[in-house]
This record gives structure tokens, C-alpha cells and sequence, in this order.
């Protein structure tokens, strides 16, 4: 059942992991938003991880929020492999995962488009 003993983060260990931190303040996570042209996320410092969500959809554009949501899913996802599997990510890594999973995205919309005009 792999019960976590130590609530500090798996990437950095260095501050204790909540969602906040896993999202926004991770060292590693800071440089995944950059490397994905969203550095701009972090400019806000929202009490909470909610109010945090609403800023960002409420000031980004429909593509933006798009890859946002994409790295959100590849950041816990990766997290989690981190986390039971002790595979480790650089941000790098991590930031290409992220453009790859919103390039699949888009192809399959656009195959949508094109199946829905023939």
C-alpha cells in the first residue's frame, strides 16, 4: 500500500508536499511552467490552490489553459511514477511530456474537423 512516512516533497524534499507545492512551488515544477512558455502561473500568489486554478483560467487564453490543464495532468502523473515507482523526471523531461500529450490533443481534434466535413 506504500504508506508515505515523510510528507516532504519526493522531488526537492526540501518543503512539505501539498498542492500548492506539487503545482506551484516546487523548484522542479517552477521550471517545467517556463520551459513551456507559462511562467506567468506563477505570478500570482493565490491563497488557495483552488483560487490559484480559477486566476489562471479566468486570464488565459483557450490554448493556454489547454496545455495548463495538459501539465497539470502530466505534473501528477509524473509525481505519482516518482512516487511508487522511483522513476525521476528532470523538468525538462517533464515540460516535453507535457508538449507531446497537447500535441496528441490537438491531432485528434483536428482529425475531428476533417471526419466532420467529409
Amino acid at each position: 500500500k506504500r504508506i508515505v512516512a515523510d510528507a516532504r516533497c519526493p522531488r526537492c524534499k526540501l518543503e512539505e508536499e501539498d498542492c500548492n507545492h506539487i503545482f506551484r512551488e516546487c523548484s522542479t515544477i517552477k521550471d517545467v511552467w517556463r520551459f513551456i512558455q507559462l511562467s506567468w502561473v506563477l505570478n500570482n500568489a493565490q491563497d488557495t490552490f483552488w483560487n490559484w486554478l480559477t486566476w489562471v483560467f479566468s486570464r488565459g487564453t483557450t490554448e493556454q489553459c489547454r496545455i495548463f490543464c495538459c501539465g497539470l495532468w502530466t505534473i501528477w502523473t509524473n509525481r505519482n511514477k516518482l512516487v511508487y515507482e522511483n522513476r525521476q523526471t528532470t523538468a525538462r523531461d517533464i515540460s516535453y511530456k507535457i508538449s507531446d500529450f497537447f500535441a496528441g490533443l490537438k491531432g485528434i481534434e483536428e482529425k475531428k474537423l476533417i471526419l466532420a466535413n467529409v
